[in-house]
Formats: structure tokens, C-alpha cells, sequence
């Protein structure tokens, strides 16, 4: 049987995984022992679901800018603040993106915090020489805030239109406490009240757990936006702080669903809303500024110098409808999910494996179903389980395409929402 370079990454993958220390086992159940049972309760009073949205916020438009611009309009949502994390941009440029939407939002009342600035332990000189020494297995060469030309964590660059300016300081300006903190506090002051929403690298909520692990049980559900099967199996959002990821993903949250890429390769920003009828035209036509001039700015000139671009994915865009609308996701998945810290060419890969891993479909002999070869690429590889404290998570598998871009384009096109 011949296997490709993925399938063999993956397959050598799971024998890695299952081999880690029983120490890291060990730690984590000691951690869980001492969490209290805290019993999570749905939200109370308006229906409106309370969000802590954490985002590596990289402007001027995009899958980022999006997301936030959907949360913003949700009726349904509570939006207590927006925590900032290092990742498509370094985190002191994508403040000023945030606090500047905010102003020309007229929402100026929701804290920005600011986060992480560098991830646990990745470093841009590391990603470079990985790239020196094993090429890539991504399928786009995007490295966020340490792309070459991106300078360092304290150069802010001047904000383009429709933006035009930094935000006005008497209006609105960063909050002094840090992101994990925040996080910390608000879930512990609200039990059972407060989802997270973590579009960009996870190392405030790796920060924040570690400071905090009582807040775990606390929050009724985390949703994120990284790992895949096919299109990735190394994503941004993870491979960017691996070490933050796996931390992330083996605490015991009540349910913690995930977004892969393959899923939100599947919905483009350029595509149709119904067949002659795109969503960027909808949007532009019927929007009110400034969601209005940021489409026709970063959408339709753009697709005007190229009307062959689908532009990008709708990626954390999935993750605000999750939140917004969990019926916009029709199938899904308990699976046991890792990330691999191993120093090499696979460092920052996820790696999955079936809740009922154990149960061999036909005595190991052929993988039962197609679904099943999307996993397991070998039928030696059956027996290679998970690693003792992998998390079992919630992932999202099919999403209902005319109901998500409807929702997508109602938030856009609706009157802006004020506070």
C-alpha cells in the first residue's frame, strides 16, 4: 500500500502522540481533582449569550475583522470584551485596528484588553529555520505577525481607509489589565454565563488556565477556529503556539467545539449568496457605513482587478455563527484531539482519532467507511490510541451553507447596532 506524504505525517503522528509522558497524564488529572464541580447554567434575563471574544484582530478587512463585525451586530449577543492576542498582526497594530472599529462602530463602550505578545515558546527565528530545514507541509506560506516585511511588536503602522486614523484616546482606549485576567475574572464572575470565542492563537486562554484552572468548568463552551484533516493538518492559529494549543485543548471545559479549515475552506467571502446574487454585491448594496465602505474597499476592488478571486475563506466567521446560531452546523463529532510539540517538521500538527478509537472496524483489516480513511489512513493504525490526557472535543463537521450566508449577510446589511 502506498501512502502519501500527509497520510505518512499523519500516521507516524498518532504513534508519536501515543507514546508522550504519563507524567503529563498525571498533572492533568491532579489539576482536574482539585476543580470544583461547578454546575454550568444557561444565560438568564435578556437571552443574550455573554462573549468574551478573543482575537488576534489583523485589520484592515478580512476572516478577523468579519467575525468581529458579526458579533458586533448579533442582537443576541453580549459582547464583554474583546481580549487581543499576537498572531495574523502583532498585537499593539491590531489594537489599533480594534479601537478604531469600535469608534467608527459607535461601540466604544466594549474594554479591549491587550494579550499575548509573543507565543510560549515559537519564535520567528525557529519558524524560519524549521522552513530552512524541512521546506513546509502548509499549503500557503502565511507566517502572520512574523512575515518578513512585519517588523516587530511595537511598530504600529498608520491605519489605511476607511479607518484613516487612530482612534480618538478620549473616546476610547486599551484597558491596563491583561487579557488572561480579564478572562479570569469575568469567568469566575459569571459561572456557567460566559462562552469564549478564541479566533486567533490560544495562548491568552493557555495564560489564563494556567493562572486559573478553576475557571475551567466555569465556561459552558470555548470555540476556536484551527486544526484539519486535508486541506491542513499544521494551521495558523495552532502551529503558531502549539504548546498553547495542547494546553488548551486537554483542559476538561464542559464543551469546547472546534472550526477546522477544511470546514471553512468550504464557504469563500466572494461566493453566492444565491445563484446570481453574491454576498459582497448584497452587502454593498444594502449596508450602512462603515461595514459598507470596508466591502467595497476590500472586496469589490479587489475582485474587480481579479473577478476569478474567491477571496478568503470564511473561517472565523464559522466561529461568530457558532456562537450566534449553533443550528448553522448540521453535523458534528466527539473526537479526541492533540497537537504535536515535537521539535521537527511536524511540529504544530493536529492529530485526531474517533471517540470509540479502540472499537477496529473490521477486524483492522480495511477502514469501514470513507469518513473513516479522513482519519485513519492506515488500518495498522488503528491501534495507535490517543494520548492518555488528549481532549475530547467537539468537531464541527457540515454547515448549512444557505443558512450561514444568509446570517452572514442579514448582520451586515442590518441597521448598525449600537450599545
Amino acid at each position: 500500500m502506498t501512502t502519501t506524504r500527509r497520510e505518512f505525517i499523519r500516521t507516524v503522528g498518532g504513534a508519536i502522540a501515543s507514546s508522550q509522558m504519563a507524567l503529563e497524564a498525571t498533572e492533568t488529572g491532579a489539576v482536574a481533582a482539585a476543580i470544583p464541580n461547578v454546575p454550568v447554567t444557561p444565560p438568564q434575563g435578556s437571552g443574550r449569550r455573554k462573549v468574551i471574544y478573543d482575537q488576534d484582530n489583523s485589520g484592515p478587512f478580512g476572516t478577523d475583522i468579519l467575525g468581529t463585525l458579526m458579533m458586533l451586530q448579533a442582537d443576541n449577543i453580549d459582547l464583554l470584551g474583546i481580549t487581543l492576542v499576537t498572531g495574523d498582526a502583532w498585537m499593539k497594530q491590531e489594537m489599533a485596528f480594534t479601537l478604531r472599529l469600535l469608534e467608527m462602530m459607535g461601540r466604544t463602550e466594549i474594554p479591549v484588553y491587550p494579550g499575548a505578545e509573543f507565543p510560549m515558546l515559537n519564535t520567528k527565528e525557529e519558524w524560519l529555520l524549521r522552513s530552512q530545514l524541512y521546506g513546509g507541509h502548509r499549503l500557503d506560506p502565511w507566517m502572520g505577525a512574523f512575515n518578513r516585511p512585519n517588523g516587530g511588536p511595537d511598530d504600529v503602522q498608520p491605519l489605511p481607509p476607511p479607518y484613516v486614523r487612530f482612534a480618538d484616546s478620549s473616546n476610547i482606549k486599551a484597558q491596563q489589565d491583561h487579557a488572561a485576567r480579564f478572562i479570569i475574572k469575568t469567568a469566575r464572575e459569571n459561572p456557567g454565563q460566559v462562552t469564549i470565542y478564541a479566533g486567533g492563537p490560544l495562548t491568552n486562554l493557555a495564560l489564563a488556565i494556567a493562572l486559573a484552572p478553576d475557571i475551567v468548568p466555569l465556561v459552558p463552551e470555548v470555540v476556536i477556529m484551527g486544526t484539519g484533516f486535508h486541506t491542513f493538518t499544521n494551521t495558523f492559529n495552532i502551529c503558531f503556539d502549539p504548546e498553547a494549543a495542547r494546553k488548551v485543548l486537554r483542559a476538561p471545559w464542559p464543551k469546547f467545539s472546534i472550526v477546522t479549515v477544511d470546514l471553512a475552506e468550504e464557504i469563500h467571502e466572494a461566493d453566492a449568496l444565491t445563484p446570481g446574487r453574491s454576498m459582497i454585491g448584497e452587502i454593498v448594496a444594502r449596508a450602512q457605513s462603515p461595514i459598507a465602505d470596508l466591502f467595497q474597499r476590500y472586496a469589490v476592488e479587489p475582485l474587480k482587478r481579479d473577478p476569478s478571486t474567491r477571496l478568503f475563506r470564511m473561517a472565523d466567521e464559522m466561529i461568530a455563527a457558532q456562537v450566534i446560531d449553533p443550528a448553522v452546523f448540521t453535523k458534528s463529532e466527539q473526537m479526541y484531539v492533540d497537537i504535536c510539540c515535537t521539535p521537527g517538521p511536524r511540529y504544530g500538527d493536529a492529530m485526531f482519532w474517533h471517540k470509540n478509537w479502540q472499537e477496529v472496524p473490521n477486524e483492522g483489516k480495511q477502514p469501514v467507511s470513507a469518513a473513516d480513511r479522513r482519519i485513519f489512513v492506515d488500518p495498522r493504525q488503528f491501534y495507535l490510541g490517543p494520548p492518555p490526557s488528549a481532549g475530547l472535543v467537539n468537531v464541527l463537521q457540515e454547515v448549512d451553507r444557505n443558512r450561514f450566508t444568509n446570517l452572514f449577510v442579514d448582520l451586515m446589511t442590518k441597521p448598525i447596532r449600537k450599545a
